[in-house]
């Protein structure tokens, strides 16, 4: 009997098409109401603080989603050939927050043998292009937002040292790099988290709209078009009548103006941010008393 192509048979496109919509579905751990420390070292302060707010993101592909889980299956091998080898990987997704909760994120593990100090461990996977680019010019000159990433979780843990290790997706080749902390970079870092999460406007555009780091970006939609999107997460940060006092977090909707206990839950009397006008008025937002 000849064997029909996929391409032709029209039960495989079905299920092909199935699978791809189901792993673009999206999933409740998907959606994070906080400031990623594997973020905090990305280009752009607007984009940063779309994405502390819960703004529209690109849709991804269910292809594209399924070739990232393939970064998590290799993270879990990696730290299990690690423990085979001798070295003991404990506290496997450590977590981290600071900034009063809203900026987290969380380690692969703290890795112990390497040296007599235990290291932060971070794993990843690469493409051969970039998993060549690694082996050449560093983590740091590569792909700045782990080195980043790194900084934050050694800082916050009281480790100085971490480890990067990177396997290539397509022959499992593993680039291992030592990272060494930098109080006055981890600072900075912090500083620029405190600043993007305490701003009540979005930042203006530090690029154009056919950048590189534009089309690259996840917000760029939302960012250039806002009036094209929908608004699919009605929580505080997306809200018109949400701001920070100080540390505060207020509601200023005129029916009630209170301070904000719990963040990230939706309000049955949420209004969308407009962004074409300004989001704050200083001069009502200093008036407001709690």
């Amino acid at each position: 009997m000849a064997v029909i192509p996929a391409t032709q048979d029209k039960a495989c496109l079905r299920v092909l098409n199935e699978v791809y919509e189901a792993a673009a579905r999206p999933r409740d751990r998907d959606v994070r109401h906080y400031l990623g420390m594997s973020e905090i070292g990305g280009e752009c302060d607007r984009a940063l603080w779309y994405s502390f707010r819960s703004f529209p993101t690109v849709p991804l592909e269910g292809r594209v989603i399924m070739l990232f889980r393939f970064g998590d299956l290799i993270e879990s091998e990696l730290v299990h050939f690690l423990n085979k080898a001798g070295y003991a990987v404990t506290d496997q997704q450590l977590s981290f927050n600071a900034i009063g909760g809203h900026f987290g994120g969380h380690c692969d593990g703290i890795i112990h043998g390497i040296t007599q100090e235990p290291h932060i461990l971070e794993c990843k996977s690469a493409n051969r292009r970039s998993f060549d680019a690694f082996r050449q010019g560093g983590v740091r000159a590569t792909q700045p937002k782990y080195y980043c990433q790194c900084q934050c979780y050694m800082g916050y843990s009281g480790l100085d040292r971490a480890l990067m290790a990177i396997q290539c997706k397509e022959d499992s080749a593993i680039y291992f790099e030592r990272i060494y902390f930098n109080r006055s970079e981890f600072q900075t870092l912090n500083d620029r988290a405190t600043l993007i999460i305490y701003a009540n406007e979005p930042f203006a555009r530090p690029f154009k709209m056919e950048s590189r780091e534009c089309e690259w970006c996840k917000h760029r939609t939302y960012c250039w078009y806002p009036e094209e999107n929908t608004v699919s997460s009605q929580v505080c940060g997306t809200c018109r009548y949400f701001a920070f006092k100080g540390l505060k977090k207020v509601c200023r909707h005129p029916e009630h103006v209170v301070e904000i206990m719990q963040w990230g839950v939706g309000c049955p009397q949420w209004v969308e941010f407009d962004s074409k006008e300004r989001r704050v008025d200083p001069v009502e937002l200093e008036q407001i008393t709690l």
